[in-house]
């Protein structure tokens, strides 16, 4: 039987990745009433669930952060404010009331709510699995989508596949902790931001084979070694101890392609003055979201938070537009 919350919020956040988590802090720092939905057993989304120790280098005011440690001082800023968290839950319907109040049917309960914001990612964590030969044999013996902690990798080879940030801020990470890095792309050029690609380069321990494919992944219990096709030459054979598939993630909104809002894609549409989407009283930030000129930054997501929460303060409370300074509050903290 589910759980029926009676208590009606201003907004609902699902999603308790880093945009919900400063969602939850903005809104709540102006004066509404927040709950924060969490599939996951705890909060920090991505950063926290997927890549812990990856450092993080495009945030204001860090010159470099563990992706987990942002995640904890994302959740340390919000509990300051005392919203209420709902964890291991997931939003799988909402529901327009006469009064025009929602209501979210979850995985466990039904909650109330005057607006709500999704914050809600890429979606599920599907990994972008090497097309590789063994690849499914050799999956947690060795060949890795969501790395362990990096001392796991000290004194090893290890072989990174991929061209992207995620694939090239992993091989930096990890850098630091094995004997040798290698870096398979299937291109020449990589998609990572610039200055991870000049560290790359510049990294003495990293090696980086180019353009090239890994055809084959082989061992006995544990990954021992690749086939790797290269494409301006013959295949090659490399001893490695560990690999990390850096390919991402398929995006897969999951319910929210139900719930009537306009999607392009695997996205959720939304103006971009106001972070609306098609269904009046959701709003959506974050990697969730499209419109013309969307940079899938966290940096981003943060500004969009901004954008959003003073839409729904006007939203909740008519005749007032926008959002006072936050150096003009007082006594926010609960």
């Amino acid at each position: 039987m589910e759980a029926v919350h009676t208590e009606l919020y201003d907004v609902t956040i699902v999603g308790g990745g880093p945009v919900g988590l400063f969602g939850a802090t903005l809104a709540s720092l102006h004066g509404m009433k927040v709950k924060i939905i969490e599939s996951l057993p705890e909060l920090g989304g991505q950063l926290y669930a997927l890549y812990p120790e990856k450092p993080v280098y495009d945030v204001a005011g860090f010159p470099e952060i563990a992706a987990k440690d942002l995640a904890l001082n994302l959740v340390a800023q919000m509990e300051r404010m005392h919203p209420e968290v709902v964890l291991k839950e997931s939003v799988e319907a909402v529901e327009s009331l006469d009064d025009g109040n929602f209501l979210l049917h979850t995985t466990r309960g039904v909650h109330y709510s005057r607006a709500i914001l999704l914050a809600v990612g890429i979606g599920s964590f599907t990994p972008r699995r090497l097309p590789a030969q063994g690849a499914e044999i050799f999956e947690g013996k060795g060949l890795h989508y969501f790395v362990p902690p990096l001392d796991t990798f000290a004194g090893q080879h290890v072989l990174v596949v991929g061209g992207g940030d995620t694939a090239v801020d992993w091989a930096l990470a990890v850098s630091k902790k094995a004997h040798k890095v290698s870096i398979v792309h299937r291109r020449n050029e990589f998609r990572a931001q610039e200055d991870s690609v000049r560290q790359m380069h510049e990294a003495p321990n990293i090696s980086i084979i180019t353009p090239a494919e890994v055809e084959e992944i082989y061992g006995r219990h544990q990954v021992t070694g690749v086939r790797v096709k290269h494409h301006e030459q013959g295949p090659s054979e490399l001893a490695v101890d560990a690999i990390i598939g850096g390919l991402g993630f398929h995006p897969d909104l999951g319910p929210v392609k139900t719930w009537g809002i306009e999607l392009k894609g695997s996205t959720i549409k939304v103006s971009l003055d106001s972070m609306l989407t098609s269904r009046p009283g959701i709003w959506a930030v974050g990697d969730a979201v499209y419109y013309p000129g969307k940079v899938k930054l966290i940096a981003t997501g943060f500004g969009e938070v901004g954008i959003a929460v003073a839409q729904i303060r006007s939203y909740l409370h008519p005749g007032v537009s926008g959002l006072p300074h936050s150096t003009t509050l007082k006594n926010k903290q609960r």
